[in-house]
């Protein structure tokens, strides 16, 4: 269900890390629903999960999904029914086609379970505007270096860099994914094993920055490359910085969700393509 491009795949790691599979984890006192939900503009709504936290007392090392919570969202009055994955218990979606995830949309999600009803709210941000790519190709050039040991290494050099811009006179705060989507891909590198970051894909911190320069050592494979600006609100930005506190004086994540945990939050983004060659 979930696209490629989403960056959900980032967060389920940060949510259990704030919220019960650390070593020293800020967990509450009773079990509480945990939402890790995310509405992406002008797409279907898959990205809904539904967790139980472990208590503080409890000897469990994950939080339990849900797979038999009530889920809704709520849209200008209207309330649409969630249905729960057959093949992922503790995540949802909603079925039918109706439902429309725009820019300035405000959803509320209710979640109910054993009689407990957890909600949270977000507005659905605007579409970056003005995104731009410094260069549509970046060439690496092979050479052989002789180590002082008398073996030999492989060395790529280029002199093409990738600056990605957009607009952003209000600060606003986004982040930045690049990943290779090339089939054909090829390692860069002799020595990149084919395992490592099988999918090609990083994510920058959140910035009010205009820009982003894409480092060449974050280039481990030829081909095609994607680099999605997405627009965060404020919950997400709150959220990724929760993950910076100190293990010695350890504080409560950040939430937005009321009579729970987690996050309820909307993306938009746009996307700008360049390609990787070795010669």
């Amino acid at each position: 269900m979930k696209s490629i491009n989403k960056v959900a795949s980032s967060l389920p790691g940060l949510l259990l890390l704030l919220f019960g599979c650390q070593s020293s984890p800020v967990v509450p006192e009773e079990t509480q629903i945990v939402l890790q939900a995310y509405l992406y503009a002008e797409q279907p709504v898959t990205d809904i999960t539904v967790m139980l936290s472990r208590p503080i007392s409890s000897s469990d090392t994950a939080n339990a999904m849900l797979a038999n919570a009530s889920v809704s969202l709520i849209k200008g009055g209207r309330q649409y029914l969630l249905a729960p994955s057959p093949q992922n218990p503790g995540e949802y979606y909603y079925a039918g086609t109706e439902l429309q995830v725009q820019p300035g949309d405000q959803f509320k999600i209710d979640v109910t379970y054993n009689g407990i009803t957890a909600t949270a709210e977000t507005v659905v941000p605007g579409k970056p505007v003005g995104l731009s790519i410094s260069t549509s190709t970046v060439v690496f050039t092979a050479d052989t270096v002789t180590t002082p040991f008398g073996g030999t290494i492989e060395r790529l050099t280029s002199s093409d860099s990738v600056l990605v811009s957009w607009d952003n006179a209000s600060q606003l705060p986004y982040y930045v994914v690049v990943e290779s989507e090339d089939s054909a891909r090829q390692p860069l590198r002799s020595d990149t094993l084919r395992d490592f970051n099988p999918i090609g894909r990083f994510l920058t911190e959140p910035t009010t920055d205009d820009y982003y320069r894409v480092p060449q050592s974050d280039f481990n494979y030829t081909g095609k490359y994607k680099i999605t600006l997405y627009r965060v609100n404020q919950e997400y930005v709150d959220l990724y910085a929760s993950r910076q506190q100190d293990s010695r004086s350890l504080n409560e994540p950040h939430t937005n969700v009321k009579n729970g945990l987690g996050i309820f939050t909307a993306f938009n983004s746009d996307s700008v393509f360049f390609s990787v060659r070795k010669e």
